[in-house]
């Protein structure tokens, strides 16, 4: 599929997506913005040989740097470099986990003569400034504590800072972006450069390359009459985000919040599906629980619960690591993106396993405003009109 300008090898149409992420939300929420252009796109949290365009989850979000790096390199070996992909390192706009690592395993898998490193997403808050990446709080800006430039630096990978509107360098390219017409410009300068070139960032990026193929994403409109989620809607909320909770709280007529995945709360649960077509669910947690151990007990409570409803008709997760395992506790085999509902917010489709063909809509616990569920499920009376935040 010829989808416009070659800027992989010179004189080679993009024909397929190569993208690994941290996490499955990420994966999912930024090779969304491709599905015009590659699909069908799988998703997958298992090592797999790629048939066709695919993005993978390494699930190395909270694993070392070490292992990190490891696992995306086992993802690139699957199958050799490819000069007809478009490839894509996905990092978090917070710069979560171990974004250096990922690039470097990245750098030297394929035979990049550029690489262009952009995580701004403006539509979520996210911007980069003078090198730094900072984060929307209210009215206030927000450093993150990585230094991208700093932790490749250490690893002898020079980085050189560049800003909208200047050329694309060899090597590694840190870009500052703080709205989307910056990233058009990024994207601008990278395809001019005509040549094998590794693109890192977020769905801001991503969204960016893809309006420059004549692929943008499409957005569903929102009403407030009508829900943009077939009913019955299974929730599931594992993140431990600030904005996920005040989203849970602002449909609280909807919301539960479970002691475990037990029979009664099964029964409660499938009452509400039947009775209401809504159930959204947030596990009930000690405070001050270790991570890992909250992680632990999040995937088996929810495992017990999937395994004894009956599939609803949509799925809506929030954190990639309850999705990732939501989906191993059905077998679930991979997703398929199918779209999304606007940034951030994709629709895929579960392929195999107990729910199978159920449709997932799924965001990462740190975005969205707090009346973004209300959105979603349409609840009256609505508290905000339109679907961006």
């Amino acid at each position: 599929m010829d989808v416009g300008t070659p800027f992989g090898r010179e004189g080679t149409p993009l024909a397929r997506l190569r993208l690994v992420a941290d996490d499955l939300t990420g994966a999912l929420d930024t090779a969304a913005q491709f599905v015009a252009a590659f699909s069908p796109i799988s998703v997958h949290w298992r090592a797999v040989a790629p048939t066709c365009s695919i993005a993978f989850d390494t699930g190395a979000r909270e694993r070392s740097g070490p292992d990190a790096e490891a696992l995306v390199t086992e993802r690139l070996a699957l199958a050799p470099f490819d000069p007809a992909a478009l490839h894509y390192a996905k990092l978090d706009t917070l710069l979560r986990g171990h974004p250096a690592e990922e690039i470097i395993a990245w750098l030297r898998f394929g035979r990049f003569e550029r690489c262009i490193v952009a995580p701004a997403f403006p539509h979520h808050g996210r911007v980069t400034r003078y090198g730094m990446q900072y984060r929307r709080l209210g009215d206030a800006w927000t450093p993150v504590s990585a230094d991208l430039t700093t932790d490749l630096g250490r690893r002898g990978f020079h980085v050189v800072r560049r800003r909208p509107g200047e050329d694309a360098p060899e090597g590694i390219s840190l870009w500052d972006a703080e709205t989307d017409a910056d990233l058009d410009a990024i994207v601008a300068a990278g395809r001019a450069a005509r040549t094998p070139t590794l693109w890192c960032g977020s769905g801001g990026l991503a969204a960016a390359l893809a309006r420059s193929l004549g692929a943008a994403p499409s957005r569903a409109k929102a009403t407030l009459t009508a829900p943009m989620l077939a009913p019955p809607v299974l929730g599931l909320f594992g993140s431990d985000q600030a904005i996920t909770a005040e989203q849970i709280e602002a449909c609280d007529a909807v919301a539960l919040s479970a002691r475990d995945g037990g029979t009664e709360m099964i029964a409660e649960i499938g009452r509400r599906l039947s009775q209401d077509g809504v159930a959204l669910v947030r596990l009930a947690i000690a405070e001050g629980s270790p991570r890992q151990q909250a992680a632990e007990t999040i995937a088996r409570e929810f495992g017990r619960l999937v395994r004894a409803l009956t599939p609803p008709s949509t799925l809506l997760v929030a954190g990639g690591e309850t999705l990732r395992a939501v989906c191993a506790a059905l077998e679930t085999d991979h997703l398929e993106l199918v779209g999304q509902i606007e940034p951030g917010i994709p629709r895929s489709v579960m392929r195999g396993g107990r729910f199978d063909g159920v449709h997932v809509v799924s965001k990462s616990g740190a975005f969205g405003d707090r009346n973004l569920l209300r959105r979603l499920l349409a609840l009256d009376p609505p508290l905000t009109t339109g679907v961006s935040p």
